[in-house]
């Protein structure tokens, strides 16, 4: 039963920039108009363009690689695949660009940036592949996903839950430009797990339960030799899935998460949480207090918060139905084209 989960997980490495592009871009120009006015020396100029790497930013966490209705997909934790600095960049220029409309219209364009920053999700996530794929010397560039959040809204491959819940689920078979992702899993010895595996919840408390996924400080093997170049295109890093066991230590009937004494860390997230072979539950994070004397200072409580597997079947159908409304707008819009013409 363990290898089966161990083949399922996924380890995402989700890149962005520290410097918005146009940032960037517009420092690039002024270091050149700086050069030309001989203000700085090559070197100078070199030394400055060496900073200006993108996709410097990298978080990792675990994703579920699963099927439903011969359809492929990811689950994950949504903190995980949510990029946060690039929603509040855009959020802060949207604020500052609703400066010149008229002040009945500002909180309306306010509002409309807000939600598509909570439905922002990384331009590129990467695959960290395996000590065993690396141990192959396959020198082929693992699969990425790019681009996942263009298009119209109604036609995303991602559907996002609340904050609230932190669940998100990618399918890997709507577009073909992401098909290869989920054809690589496969290819490298990645097994889905099907959706009727997937529960509403632990039995009870006390049921003996586990994670498998990769947390930082464990499951990190060591890195790769990579041009500056490379990296760009994958992930520096190559990993093993670790387990974690422990029980349910509290559940509630109206609360949509649970308590498990079980050691997670940063990586986990977005894991599975599996009983008797069945997914009841999804790695939110781990407990954390406030130290007293250092209110930014946290120390870390061996539990993890887990949310219910009920509230991904439900993730999954809001998908499926967004999708199926979409489908039928194009086919009114298409019936409406025929005659007209």
């Amino acid at each position: 039963m363990l290898e089966k989960w161990k083949k399922a997980v996924i380890h995402l490495e989700c890149a962005t920039d520290r410097e918005h592009f146009s940032d960037r871009i517009k420092r690039i120009q002024e270091l050149n108009e700086k050069l030309k006015k001989a203000e700085i020396t090559h070197d100078e100029f070199a030394e400055g363009i060496a900073t200006t790497k993108g996709r410097d930013i990298r978080f990792r966490g675990t994703a579920l690689f699963f099927i439903h209705a011969q359809k492929r997909y990811l689950l994950t934790a949504r903190h995980v695949v949510w990029d946060k600095i690039s929603a509040s960049r855009e959020i802060a220029a949207e604020k500052k660009s609703a400066l010149s409309f008229s002040e009945h219209l500002r909180p309306k364009l306010i509002q409309s940036a807000s939600e598509r920053a909570d439905n922002r999700i990384f331009d590129i996530i990467f695959r960290v592949p395996s000590f065993d794929e690396v141990k192959r010397k396959s020198n082929a560039t693992p699969e990425f996903l790019m681009n996942l959040g263009a298009g119209a809204s109604g036609t995303l491959p991602y559907t996002f839950s609340t904050p609230e819940l932190d669940l998100a689920i990618i399918s890997l078979d709507q577009k073909s430009h992401i098909q290869g992702f989920a054809d690589e899993l496969l290819r490298v010895g990645h097994e889905p797990i099907p959706s009727e595996f997937i529960l509403d919840s632990p039995s009870k408390e006390g049921s003996d339960v586990f994670t498998v996924g990769f947390p930082e400080t464990t499951s990190v093997i060591g890195a790769l030799s990579k041009t500056d170049a490379a990296v760009q295109w994958s992930s520096l890093i190559f990993s093993l899935p670790v387990f974690s066991f422990g029980k349910v230590s509290m559940m509630h009937d109206e609360l949509p998460f649970f308590w498990s004494d079980m050691s997670v860390f940063p990586g986990n997230s977005g894991g599975p949480v599996v009983e008797d072979g069945k997914l009841v539950g999804i790695v939110s994070g781990q407990a954390l207090i406030p130290m007293e004397n250092a209110p930014n200072v946290t120390m870390r409580i061996p539990f993890g918060k887990m949310i219910k597997a009920k509230y991904v079947r439900e993730l999954l159908q809001k998908h499926e139905s967004r999708l199926v409304n979409e489908a039928h707008k194009l086919e009114l819009v298409k019936t409406l084209a025929d005659s007209a013409g």
